[in-house]
């Protein structure tokens, strides 16, 4: 299983990886932010769109031009672009060899450092080649949080708050520190961290390959991969994954404890609004998720504190929810 330390004043631990590994891979923005930490480095550039085949067979070139052997590890030094994509060529590299993850963003930090899904995308479709590949070291430092902007922050949010629906525990604490989650107070962000580190660690654990309980962190995501899939950059994964929550959540009302829903409505609606994609656009995408089985769409709903629920439904149902969904909201 992966080694995770975790901690505001661990930069030592951050120089141990990326000195210790045979070759770092970063993105455009950490490589400028810190130029020192990324020296050497193979830098791509900073965003989704570096998540395709291209960008991958590179890094895969550069690993042979720089001989790296099978015995060596190779450390990714960035948000979940750079995990997911530098742990696939971890994987596929002369059959795999170890990878280090060094998460730089609040949305790394809390999910996609965390677990070994990793993948690129293709054919337009989120995720669809890509392997588990667990990390050997996932290093968290605090003090990346430092350099983010206000979209980042907005970003990591959004997988925080799916995180802390997984627990009655996690989203009670949610809902006390909630106004220091907007207002990037320290402690009350780390500790939310550690909330979810503990969480995803514990059903990645579980269920290292997604067969059962590791479904359940893939709340709001039918709905937001569908979205980005058609939107593309317009908004981060993160901002994708609160307007998925807040959509799926308002599609199945009626399986969903009435108080937990209104709490959890409260919420999403601090930091998103309902999308204005059209339901056709969307359901044809959705149709097309990994997730699927047969010919119906598959959505993880929470439905009360503690509580996910596997749904699925038909396309037609799908739309019809969908569009109800976006009239409810409007209500609200």
């Amino acid at each position: 299983m992966t080694e995770i330390v975790s901690g505001a004043d661990i930069i030592s631990d951050v120089i141990s990886a990326v000195h210790g590994s045979a070759m770092v891979i970063t993105d455009s923005n950490v490589a400028r932010l810190y130029p020192q930490l990324t020296e050497n480095a193979f830098v791509i550039p900073a965003g989704e769109r570096s998540k395709n085949k291209d960008v991958l067979f590179d890094i895969l070139s550069e690993m042979s031009h720089r001989n790296v052997r099978r015995g060596d590890a190779v450390t990714a030094v960035g948000g979940g672009v750079v995990g997911d994509i530098t742990g696939l060529a971890a994987a596929l590299y002369m059959r795999g060899i170890d990878f280090i993850n060094v998460p730089t963003t609040l949305l790394s930090m809390v999910d996609s450092g965390i677990g070994g899904k990793t993948a690129v995308n293709h054919c337009g479709i989120k995720n669809l080649i890509g392997a588990f590949k667990p990390p050997l070291r996932t290093v968290i430092s605090y003090a990346f949080l430092e350099t983010l902007d206000d979209r980042e922050w907005l970003c990591g949010t959004g997988e925080l708050i799916k995180t802390c629906l997984l627990t009655e525990n996690a989203f009670e604490r949610l809902n006390l520190k909630l106004d220091g989650l907007i207002k990037h107070d320290r402690n009350d962000v780390y500790d939310l961290i550690e909330t979810c580190i503990d969480i995803k660690s514990r059903v990645v654990r579980a269920d290292p390959t997604e067969l059962r309980l590791r479904k359940i962190l893939n709340v709001g995501h039918t709905v937001a991969h569908a979205l980005e899939s058609i939107n593309g950059d317009k908004f981060t994964h993160g901002e994708y994954v609160l307007k998925g929550m807040l959509t799926e959540c308002a599609m199945f009302k009626d399986m969903i404890d009435p108080e937990y829903y209104a709490r959890m409505i409260g919420i999403f609606k601090m930091f998103t609004d309902p999308p204005r994609t059209s339901s056709k656009f969307v359901c044809d995408v959705a149709a097309h998720d990994k997730k699927n089985v047969d010919n119906d769409i598959r959505l993880m709903i929470p439905t009360n504190k503690g509580e996910v629920s596997e749904i699925s439904v038909t396309n037609d149902a799908f739309i019809s929810r969908y569009e109800s969904a976006l009239k409810e909201l409007k209500r609200v």
